[in-house]
């Protein structure tokens, strides 16, 4: 009978300390993916949300073609007085350096639709996989509790037929 009891306070001691440490381990999990959650909406803030012109390539696009365009009015101003061109063809000079900018703008419109596409989705793909964590997490969580109520059940069950036994 009293072989019974230690056998159950042995058991209940190592569910407790089995309980504790997974509860500290979910606990730093859960930390974790906190912190992987803050960082993917910050960079989906600084990325998604921001002004795409003010990037790197598309100031260097914008910056290359400021430059061939300035060479090009240039190099057509000096065309037009050495051959004596009329304003309708400066004109026309004109306008296709202005389709050119049309034209690039536009592009750079593309180009950022696309980048700013392509952030929102990485967010919530990896929005996504840290739910699936979290569900996952918690799907454990509710199997250990189930575990550890068959456990107690299963000791209480054998400790309570042993005193039984122990009575007759």
């Amino acid at each position: 009978m009293i072989g019974a009891a230690i056998g159950a306070g042995l058991g209940l001691a190592g569910s407790i300390f089995g309980g504790n440490k997974a509860g500290k381990q979910r606990r730093k999990m859960n930390q974790y993916l906190n912190t992987q959650d803050a960082e993917n909406t910050a960079y989906y803030n600084a990325n998604a949300l921001s002004d795409y012109t003010q990037r790197a390539d598309t100031q260097n696009l914008m910056k290359q073609l400021r430059d061939n365009l300035s060479k090009n009015n240039k190099r057509s101003e000096n065309m037009a007085v050495v051959t004596g061109a009329t304003p309708e063809q400066q004109a026309v000079a004109k306008e296709q350096s202005n389709k050119a900018i049309s034209d690039t703008f536009s592009n750079i419109g593309a180009m950022g639709q696309q980048w700013k596409d392509q952030v929102t989705n990485r967010y919530l793909n990896r929005r996504e996989n840290i739910a699936n964590q979290r569900m996952g997490m918690m799907g454990q969580k509710a199997q250990s509790y189930e575990n550890l109520m068959n456990t107690g059940l299963n000791l209480l069950g054998g400790s309570v037929g042993n005193i039984v036994e122990g009575l007759f």
